[in-house]
C-alpha cells in the first residue's frame, strides 16, 4: 500500500501538469475540414493550420500598408501601396494569390494576358507562349509560388515578385500587368 500511494500521487501530478489550455486546430479525418477544439472560439484562436507554416491570414481586413510604408523581416523597407501606384493593395494581393495558382497550373494563355507587350525578350504574346517553358522553369516558378503575399516589395516602379525581381507588376488601364520579366 505504501508503494501504491506515491505512484498514484505521481500519476495525478503528471496528468494535471500536462493539461494544455491552448486552443488547437485538429483535422476531422472523415471530411478533412479544420475543426477547433472545445475551448477554442473564433475570438480567441490565433495560430496556424497543421501542415502549413504561415499564420492564418484574413484577406478581408483592410490592408494596413495601403497608406504607409512597410518594414519587412529582413529590414527592407517598402513604399506604401498608394505610393507604388496601387489604389487597393488588398485587391492586388488577392489577384496575386490567384496568379500563383495559374503559375502552378501552367496556364500560359492566362499568364500571357497579364503581360504588357513588348517586354524584355518578347515582342508579342505568341513569342512569350512559345518560350513559356524555358522562362517559367522550376526555380523561377518556385520564386513566384513562395512569395509571401503580405511581403510584396513595392517602389515607384511597381510591385516586385521574388527575391531578385523575377516579375514586376503595375496597374495599367485599371488592370494589373507584368511589365518586366527577369528569369
Amino acid at each position: 500500500m505504501k508503494q501504491l500511494l506515491p505512484a498514484l500521487f505521481l500519476s495525478l501530478l503528471i496528468t494535471t501538469s500536462c493539461e494544455d489550455n491552448t486552443p488547437h486546430v485538429i483535422y476531422n479525418e472523415e471530411d478533412t475540414t479544420v475543426v477547433a477544439n472545445e475551448n477554442s472560439t473564433a475570438e480567441n484562436y490565433i495560430g496556424t493550420i497543421p501542415g502549413m507554416d504561415a499564420e492564418v491570414i484574413d484577406y478581408t481586413t483592410p490592408n494596413p500598408y495601403q497608406h504607409k510604408s512597410q518594414l519587412f523581416r529582413d529590414s527592407t523597407q517598402s513604399m506604401s501601396w498608394d505610393e507604388a501606384g496601387f489604389p487597393d493593395g488588398k485587391s492586388f494581393i488577392l489577384f496575386f494569390k490567384q496568379f500563383q495558382f495559374e503559375v502552378i497550373d501552367r496556364k500560359k494563355d492566362v499568364i500571357a494576358d497579364y503581360i504588357q507587350f513588348p517586354v524584355r525578350g518578347f515582342k508579342n504574346r505568341n513569342a512569350f507562349i512559345n518560350s513559356f517553358d524555358s522562362v517559367f522553369g522550376k526555380e523561377f516558378v518556385e520564386e513566384i509560388i513562395h512569395q509571401d503575399p503580405m511581403e510584396i516589395y513595392r517602389n515607384k516602379n511597381g510591385a516586385m515578385i521574388g527575391e531578385d525581381g523575377q516579375l514586376w507588376f503595375k496597374m495599367i488601364g485599371g488592370t494589373y500587368k507584368i511589365f518586366e520579366i527577369n528569369p
